[in-house]
């Protein structure tokens, strides 16, 4: 059976916690160490399929695990070393129960609308871990499972991930009114936080932009699109120490085989493609966001401004660019621009970006950054707080652009005579001489 018909078997039985199909023996003890490949015990997975797993501790060590049947909790006990091989083979493949048995929260770490992330403890490592925490009210308050669906799917691709520029789940957990995904945990802070009180110089730049670009070819590898890129989710494993960064928040990431893609993502970040009307984007839409961070991190502020988010997203939408690079070497302006590029079949991939003589070790100098233009026409990115969005119907053309029926378009005959112009064009005046690009 494949990882994924595991992990499905088990989420769906979730909702029907009553039912098994599977004789349980009244016996509560026996012993795992004749078979501890545990694909080669069909008694002990189809046990384990249909239920979630409960663990009890003594003294902080693993002696039993539980099973529910008929509304009783059954436990099963065995050695030390055979729970905890069990628990190796289990973890992360399917939910397990009473997240307090093995884990001990210490104190909140980050919150949103939908869930809170804690600092935890396992009890019998003592290492520390995140635990992401999401409600269930959250998940279940529509009628449809369009949530739950997100939150599987989510798990399912963190699966796949074991790359030291991204972050790692460890385990999880479902109890009455939450589920838990625990990670390891990142001490740092955000890219966002960390860049925002400090001046990063050229070399931290390119350990960053190096360790995200690692991360974007382990995910092409896999054909997995993040979709969310941006400094918030990149986070520090060790405070201040840049060349830890890793990628993190899977929520809005989808196989690259997904046959529907909507538009989604934080504006001022969104890739251009993505405001087509069922334009098929790829992975290159995470490119174009990474491009957005390197621009941010190179001028310390944004490329595509506002008010408020809709003014960012309107912004973002029509390609309005600020300009507050000058004189940037040859390698930053090129590199930039082709990460940029708005025709995603001209845009460089991940792994054409870290060949660049941009990271070459002999590039140095100034980075480039340009006063703040009194012609700017919308205020600066940090003072708005970044909105997620996430339906691809609501606002998002003045005048859709069908795909044209029977053949493949072009980039540029999808986006229409009237799109705005690219970052190659933003050391070009416009008509009343401000940076900021407009149509």
């Amino acid at each position: 059976m494949s990882t994924q018909a595991f992990l499905k078997r088990q989420t769906v039985s979730s909702f029907d916690r009553g039912r098994s199909h599977t004789n349980i023996s009244s016996k509560k003890t026996f012993s795992l160490k004749e078979s501890v490949n545990f694909q080669q015990s069909k008694y002990i997975l189809d046990l384990l399929f249909q239920n979630l797993v409960f663990w009890k501790t003594e003294q902080n060590n693993l002696v039993a695990f539980g099973i529910k049947y008929n509304k009783t909790l059954k436990w099963f006990h065995a050695e030390k070393t055979d729970l905890e091989a069990l628990y190796r083979e289990l973890h992360t493949r399917i939910f397990f129960g009473n997240i307090s048995s093995i884990y001990e929260s210490q104190e909140v770490i980050g919150a949103g609308a939908s869930c809170k992330v804690y600092k935890v403890v396992n009890k019998i490592t003592r290492y520390e871990f995140a635990s992401k925490c999401i409600r269930k009210d959250y998940i279940f308050n529509k009628k449809n499972q369009e949530r739950y669906n997100r939150l599987i799917l989510e798990i399912e691709l963190m699966k796949l991930v074991d790359h030291n520029s991204i972050v790692k789940m460890v385990d999880l957990y479902e109890g009455e009114k939450s589920y838990y995904i625990i990670m390891e945990l990142l001490k740092g802070e955000t890219l966002y936080q960390f860049s925002k009180k400090t001046q990063l110089n050229l070399l931290q730049i390119k350990l960053i932009m190096s360790n995200c670009l690692k991360g974007l070819c382990y995910l092409n590898f896999h054909n997995i699109i993040h979709r969310d890129l941006k400094l918030e989710n990149l986070v520090l494993l060790e405070p201040n120490k840049v060349e830890t960064v890793k990628i993190i928040d899977f929520g809005l990431a989808i196989p690259l085989s997904t046959p529907q893609r909507q538009i989604c993502g934080t504006p001022g970040y969104i890739a251009p493609e993505m405001f087509i009307d069922k334009y098929p984007y790829t992975a290159k839409v995470d490119m174009f966001s990474l491009g957005v961070i390197f621009y941010r991190l190179l001028s310390r502020k944004s490329l595509f401004s506002g008010n408020n988010s809709d003014e960012i997203l309107e912004n973002n939408k029509k390609f309005r660019c600020n300009n507050h690079l000058k004189d940037c070497s040859n390698e930053i302006s090129d590199l930039l621009k082709q990460m940029l590029q708005k025709d995603p079949n001209k845009r460089i991939s991940p792994e054409q970006a870290l060949r660049h003589p941009f990271f070459d070790d002999t590039i140095s100098g100034d980075l480039g950054v340009a006063d703040e233009s009194p012609h700017e026409i919308v205020r600066a990115f940090p003072l708005i707080k970044p909105m997620q969005i996430t339906n691809s119907n609501e606002n998002i053309s003045d005048n859709k652009i069908q795909v044209i029926r029977g053949s493949q378009p072009s980039f540029e005959q999808s986006i229409g005579s009237n799109y705005s112009p690219s970052f190659d064009d933003i050391n070009k005046k416009s008509r009343n001489g401000s940076d900021h690009i407009i149509e």
